[in-house]
């Protein structure tokens, strides 16, 4: 089992980005037991996913049928990982949020420098780079997951004795 039971990719409108970041994860942890969704900073109503998100994903076998759903209160929680695309929308959360914790940045998360670049308004290929940018940081997101979990699970096991297990 994950570190976390839960994690949530937030951005701007949960229309792009947090959307593909989600389903990328979902697509590299297949087996785990854990919820991978997105929220939006600011979704007045749900809105569908961005037409140029969507046939990017659809080109690598990735479906995302879904509208944005705003980020609230009760999405936080210890057992919940917030990871968000800059500085500046990890800041917004922790504004907003009195509830926030476990906040990141995707690349602080997995240790690496730099912030996401959302292409809103771009044209399909500033999408594919996207793609290709969050595919990469995803893949790394997943094995740093996956090694805590292992971590955790031999330290659990060398603490148990033979009767325990």
């Amino acid at each position: 089992m994950l570190e976390f039971s839960k994690i949530l990719f937030v951005t701007d409108t949960d229309t792009s980005p947090g959307p593909l970041a989600a389903t990328l994860l979902k697509h590299y942890l297949p087996l785990e037991q854990v919820n991978i969704d997105s929220r939006g900073l600011a979704v007045l109503f749900p809105e569908p996913m961005n037409p140029k998100t969507v046939a990017i994903a659809a080109s690598k076998g990735l479906d995302i049928n879904r509208t944005s759903i705003q980020l609230e209160p009760e999405d936080f929680g210890q057992d919940v990982l917030v990871l968000v695309l800059d500085e500046s929308r990890k800041q917004a959360v922790y504004d907003d949020y009195a509830e926030a914790v476990n906040v990141y940045t995707l690349t602080e998360y997995i240790n690496e420098a730099g912030s996401i670049v959302n292409p809103d308004g771009g044209e399909l290929a500033d999408y594919a780079k996207m793609y290709e940018t969050l595919d990469n940081i995803i893949q790394k997101l997943a094995n740093k997951l996956k090694e805590s979990k292992s971590v955790s699970y031999t330290h659990l096991r060398a603490h148990e004795t033979p009767e325990h297990l």
